[in-house]
């Protein structure tokens, strides 16, 4: 065995290395938030001396004499000997520090006060975290030499200050459940010792062979180590989402049992937000059905009508058959709707919304005040087309056709013993197809808290007037041919105004006048299909608002406004209805007939208006989609008139 070199007292008590024990999972007392602990034992522990290179054996002596227990009635339980985010402030405090049977002994109390002892108690009570790590200072060491063995360093005066959790132990006799053995030190010292190894192969002229063994030897190790630190945070990482789990699931008891946590616990994908969600989803589905109906003799009504028609009234809006309590909700903050609704009678406002928001009378109670407010403003808003347009309902989204008779305009006569014959209609007419068109808005946790519901209103009042003011342009665009309907064709591949093949165009222009109607009003009597003549008369006049003054003085004259003697009867008075839109350009006007015109499509069911449903509601919110399904066609072009104006 090769000469040793000697240890340096001085050197030794310099090194304040901690010796590490247990806590003894048997004494936590989780009323108290208390355990006993074992902070250290005789057991020797091997150690490499960093300025010799030479290893030793460490015995900490624990008799009464040893130990300095002076800082003992302050001593403070903290993580890692205050080191990382945890280390700030102590954890707790240590109690009756004693020594027992050549062992140090003593009971720590987890604070209350510093949350983060919270997620470090838990640990302890599962067992997570069982090992203790001393804090103290050498005073005096007694090295004795051995025979074929390692020196013995006896630590026989030192301080105790403190003790520590951590995650890994060093006293192989103290550890609760170790499988690994610690006697060669701890990762550091290994590490010192296979540097100092390589450095003496280097200066001892060992060869290359040699000295590349032990390269290898000292990467492997410290591969070794970057393995356990990332193991170390990753089990820290766990931990914390443990604890976080374990909070959420407090705040919310009874919603789930215990093996369910458990679960919740063991499944590395379950953080926090996929746990809350799941809980949320629980509670959705625990949620009893509230019932609405007022606790007072004599008082029948329902409180979420109630409520609604209280919002309504709030936004402005008229309600038929109010409820006597309405009026008492036109005031009401948005926090105290959603009392109302949930029968929550806590303080918490994160619990009313969590409430509020987990079950669907709540956002059912503002997609009902949302569709009210929508169909206000859309009956509300401008528009002029459905004044002379045909509605019909559809059933879905396809493409369809509509039905047309393919024989005359005319009833057959039956020959004796004849047979009636059949009125055909055919598939080869107008097709047509209903479109959608949308938005969607969100109400936001933050805008109930605050009550800021005025967006709320904005959106839908404005989405009701976009929707009515979007459904009058595209049905003046097909008129006019206008925007994407530049290129549309009729079934027979013309447009809808043309002056040859559908003979209801004069593209010469001409200003609204007695002549000019007079011409119109011809072609529109003389139109013809498979030549029967129809003898169509048209009801409306279509006009820009530069047209209107002619418009009204032509049709609300008693004499001719064109004729030099006031006597001339004017033949057009009251026989049109004058429209005005300013969807129509300038010059042109128009005459359209009582039916078979433009044809405006909904969707069966949507009461041919915009309808308000509910998309997405989770804890942060309610998003509502605002749909309005629409269409439109041109039916029938000798139905139509079109003059160019002048």
């Amino acid at each position: 065995m090769p000469k040793q070199k000697k240890l340096n007292k001085e050197k030794l008590l310099a090194s304040q290395e901690f010796a590490r024990a247990a806590i003894d999972s048997k004494t936590v007392n989780s009323e108290k938030r208390s355990v006993d602990i074992l902070i250290s034992t005789e057991t020797p522990l091997r150690r490499v001396d960093y300025w010799s290179g030479e290893a030793y054996d460490e015995v900490l002596l624990h008799g009464e004499d040893n130990i300095d227990l002076t800082r003992a009635q302050n001593a403070k339980l903290r993580w890692m000997h205050g080191s990382g985010k945890y280390g700030e402030l102590p954890l707790g405090k240590l109690e009756n520090v004693r020594i027992e049977n050549k062992e140090l002994r003593a009971t720590a109390h987890f604070s209350a006060a510093n949350p983060d002892a919270e997620m470090f108690w838990r640990m302890v009570e599962e067992g997570t975290l069982s090992e203790i790590s001393v804090g103290g200072k050498k005073q005096d060491v007694r090295i004795t030499q051995r025979e074929g063995d390692v020196p013995l360093v006896e630590v026989v005066r030192w301080e105790f200050q403190e003790a520590s959790l951590v995650d890994i132990g060093a006293d192989p006799k103290a550890g609760i459940g170790r499988s690994e053995n610690f006697n060669e030190g701890d990762i550091m010292d290994k590490l010192e010792i296979l540097r100092r190894e390589l450095d003496a192969l280097k200066s001892g002229g060992a060869d290359q062979d040699a000295i590349n063994r032990k390269i290898d030897e000292v990467n492997q190790e410290v591969a070794r180590v970057a393995a356990d630190k990332q193991k170390a945070e990753e089990k820290l990482a766990d931990l914390e989402r443990r604890e976080s789990i374990r909070t959420i699931a407090e705040a919310h008891s009874g919603l789930i049992s215990g093996e369910e946590l458990n679960r919740a616990l063991e499944d590395p994908k379950m953080d926090e937000a996929a746990f809350t969600r799941s809980l949320l989803a629980v509670k959705a589905d625990k949620q009893a059905n509230v019932n609405f109906q007022r606790q007072k003799e004599g008082d029948e009504g329902d409180i979420k009508r109630a409520v609604a028609q209280g919002l309504i009234m709030r936004f402005g809006g008229k309600v038929e058959n109010q409820h006597a309590d309405a009026h008492k909700f036109t005031g009401a903050s948005m926090l105290e709707i959603a009392r109302a609704i949930t029968s929550y009678d806590g303080f918490d406002k994160e619990e009313l919304i969590q409430r509020a928001m987990s079950t669907s009378d709540f956002p059912v109670l503002l997609s009902n005040v949302a569709n009210k407010m929508l169909d206000m403003a859309f009956s509300e808003a401008e528009g002029t087309f459905d004044v002379w347009t045909q509605a019909v309902d559809v059933k879905d989204f396809k493409q369809g056709v509509a039905a047309h008779m393919q024989t005359g305009g005319k009833l057959q006569k039956i020959a004796e013993n004849g047979e009636l014959k059949n009125i055909e209609f055919g598939e080869h007419g107008e097709t047509f197809k209903l479109e959608s068109y949308g938005a969607k808005f969100r109400v936001t946790r933050q805008m109930l808290i605050n009550d800021d519901l005025g967006a709320f209103q904005k959106f839908f009042e404005e989405f009701g007037s976009m929707a009515r003011r979007s459904a009058n342009s595209i049905v003046y665009d097909l008129l006019q041919g206008r925007g994407e309907f530049e290129n549309y064709k009729m079934s027979d591949d013309k447009p809808i105004f043309d002056a040859t093949a559908h003979k209801n165009y004069d593209a010469t222009g001409a200003a609204i006048a007695t002549d000019s109607l007079t011409s119109a009003r011809t072609k529109m009597r003389r139109q013809e299909e498979n030549g029967v003549k129809l003898n169509i008369t048209p009801k409306y006049l279509l006009v820009s608002p530069e047209n209107e003054t002619a418009a009204l003085q032509l049709l609300n004259s008693e004499s001719d406004p064109a004729a030099n003697n006031s006597g001339v009867v004017n033949v057009h008075r009251n026989t049109l209805d004058v429209v005005v839109d300013s969807e129509l350009e300038a010059t042109p006007w128009y005459l359209a007939a009582p039916r078979r015109t433009i044809k405006v499509l909904y969707l069966q069911g949507t009461g041919r208006k915009p309808i308000v449903r509910e998309s997405d509601r989770n804890l942060s919110g309610v998003t509502f989609e605002c749909v309005f399904d629409f269409g439109v066609y041109a039916e029938d072009f000798r139905g139509l008139y079109k003059n160019a104006g002048a």
